[in-house]
């Protein structure tokens, strides 16, 4: 499980600058929000169920991918 990762995912959807910040720049914009290597990883595969295993319990209901 990953709150950190949860929490920055749901700020994906609720914040335009950080999306559009995480577009130009993931790595960076992950790095910033303070996600470690391993939850950079997974989020970046775009692999929903992995990213979803992820999240565990933390994960939040909809749990989406950004293209």
């Amino acid at each position: 499980m990953s709150k950190r990762t949860a929490d920055f995912v749901i700020r994906l959807s609720q914040d335009p600058e950080l999306k559009e910040r995480y577009r130009a720049d993931p790595a960076g914009t992950m790095s910033a929000e303070g996600l470690d290597a391993d939850a950079q990883a997974v989020l970046q595969s775009n692999d929903q169920k992995a990213i979803a295993d992820h999240l565990g319990d933390d994960a939040p209901p909809g749990c989406f991918v950004v293209e």
